[in-house]
């Protein structure tokens, strides 16, 4: 570590002291976990990597692919540091990881809004599935009824939980109910 490094890697802990979301890895490695107590899956955390020549001639490394961040896609990933590296100029050659903090925080609303969480709902739509499979199973050989994908309620229940996805971004036809399968549930006769 240069003597650069070592001031703000003070200055970094005196600041920082009282927050449980920064934490120091390494003598060169800082990350930073942004909360979201409404939804934890618009969390994320940045790790900031200083290089051996930082900050006189290299800019810090920064990074989204820690264990924490598993729930953002590639595209996610980059379109959040895509947000950070235009302002990565005005602040090279100086100690920058407390500004680049301090710009995710002040515009933090501006990134969540990129955070979709596509893999998640793909994965809970694939475990939905996998789980009605071996519902369907025991359903069949109960009563030779089988059922694919998510129930309405299933739907629900899942958009209740997450609710990380507007109304207007919900799939066509999240809500809808299988016309013949409701008829048949409630026995309508016909004339």
């Amino acid at each position: 570590m240069n003597e650069d490094q070592q001031d703000e890697d003070e200055a970094l802990l005196a600041i920082y002291e009282d927050d449980p979301n920064f934490i120091k890895v390494a003598d060169t490695v800082y990350c930073y976990k942004f909360p979201y107590e409404d939804n934890e899956m618009k969390s994320f955390m940045l790790q900031i990597t200083w290089p051996k020549d930082y900050p006189e001639s290299e800019d810090a490394v920064l990074d989204l692919d820690s264990f924490f961040n598993s729930h953002l896609t590639d595209q996610e990933k980059s379109s959040l540091l895509g947000l950070i590296e235009p302002h990565m100029a005005e602040w090279s050659g100086m100690a920058a990881t407390f500004s680049i903090i301090t710009h995710v925080t002040e515009n933090l609303e501006e990134f969540r809004d990129l955070i979709k969480n596509e893999k998640l709902v793909e994965r809970i739509e694939k475990e939905a599935v996998v789980e009605d499979k071996t519902s369907d199973v025991t359903r069949h050989d109960n009563d030779n009824r089988t059922t694919k994908g998510m129930t309405k309620a299933q739907k629900r229940r899942f958009y209740d939980k997450f609710g990380n996805i507007d109304a207007d971004e919900k799939p066509r036809g999240w809500n809808w109910v299988d016309v013949i399968k409701h008829l048949s549930k409630t026995g309508v006769q016909t004339c």
